[in-house]
């Protein structure tokens, strides 16, 4: 059997992995970029309990920062003089910010090692690429050739957000803390960000449903200037396209005798609250890669049904949260001044988080009917 993935992302690269170790199949990896880890988009974070429950480890080398620290900004609070936010902080690790060029090459070379075959800038374009494979794999991200290629409907605007990011120089940001802001003024339907990116630096982006986006450098670079960061000689990132929309029925697609999987953002399999993909698209192509490996792919929705009830929850918990007026933020932050997680798992603190906010609001119960039904 014969198995191309189209992508060298960490999806892809999970999914040429995990069929290589479980199968003797030939697998090709293609991808446009020039190498693997160029030209990547991404805050970097990472969630430990994700990584545990997918069982990835990672290299200490790939790892930027350890984050211990979370808070959480209300549209009303002042981000230099450091009130009106939510604080968790932990003696533990509650994630890391990764070095994706890292860690992308540190899983090619894993690929390798079992026997699987890169093609660099190459483009895929026609069904001809298609041929002489049993299985194509779909790792190119949103807007995927392949999922073009299937006719797989594209999300509303409304469920696909566009994120924008500078890299600082900022040497007095501790480096064990992220920063999240919410308000219609600093994002609307979305959130602002700063993380620590080691060597005295932050990584300070924001990101808001397409609809929304016209505005979206000016957004950021006022933003950039209300948290009070100077140095604003930062690299601006080329905006990414991210997927926040609902899980979909399936990821796979039979055509013409061969069968097509469609995995990480392509999926799509992106947090809809977070716009977090890394570990939601390796687990996916954890998945694609057991079912291939088994010579059945009919499985891959089955071993990532697990994802698909998180992210539905979630998708419903975004619903809710666009719901919200700037006052209901305010609100939200400031009730949950009492509100103490009590384990490092961000679904079930953010299910108690839920109950504990309803107890003391009871007035927001009807616009929670939606996550709650």
């Amino acid at each position: 059997m014969r198995v191309l993935i189209v992508g060298a992302s960490v999806s892809g690269l999970a999914c040429a992995e995990t069929i290589l170790r479980l199968s003797s199949f030939d697998v090709s990896v293609v991808d446009k970029k020039l190498r693997v880890g160029e030209n990547v988009r991404c805050a970097g974070g990472v969630s430990l309990h994700m990584l545990q429950k997918v069982g990835i480890i990672i290299p200490r080398r790939a790892i930027t920062t350890r984050i211990r620290k979370i808070r959480i900004f209300a549209p009303n609070s002042h981000p230099i003089r450091h009130n009106g936010y939510w604080e968790s902080k932990s003696g533990e690790d509650y994630g890391y910010i990764l070095n994706r060029e890292v860690f992308e090459e540190y899983m090619a070379k894993r690929v390798e090692a079992l026997g699987g075959e890169f093609f660099l800038n190459y483009k895929v374009t026609t069904k001809k690429n298609f041929g002489q494979y049993d299985f194509i794999v779909g790792a190119d991200g949103y807007r995927s050739v392949i999922a073009d290629f299937l006719r797989v409907p594209m999300l509303p605007t409304c469920d696909v957000h566009l994120g924008v990011q500078r890299t600082l120089k900022e040497a007095s940001y501790p480096q064990d803390t992220i920063e999240i802001f919410f308000g219609k003024k600093i994002a609307p339907k979305g959130y602002a960000w700063v993380f620590p990116n080691g060597d005295d630096q932050v990584k300070v982006g924001l990101g808001v449903p397409l609809p929304e986006a016209i505005k979206l450098q000016k957004l950021l670079d006022v933003f950039v200037k209300k948290r009070g960061f100077t140095n604003l000689k930062g690299t601006t990132i080329v905006p990414k396209l991210i997927p926040t929309g609902r899980f979909p029925n399936t990821g796979v697609h039979p055509v013409e005798g061969r069968h097509f999987l469609l995995v990480g953002d392509a999926l799509p399999s992106t947090d809809p609250v977070t716009g977090g993909g890394i570990v939601q698209g390796i687990a996916s192509g954890k998945a694609a890669g057991r079912a291939i490996a088994e010579g059945k792919p009919e499985r891959y929705d089955y071993y990532i049904g697990w994802l698909k009830r998180q992210n539905t929850w979630r998708y419903r918990l975004k619903e809710v949260l666009y719901s919200f007026s700037d006052q209901d933020l305010n609100d939200l932050i400031q009730v949950m001044q009492g509100f103490k997680p009590k384990t490092m798992s961000v679904g079930k603190e953010l299910r108690r988080a839920v109950v504990y906010l309803l107890l003391q609001k009871p007035r927001l119960l009807s616009k929670f009917f939606k996550l709650l039904r």
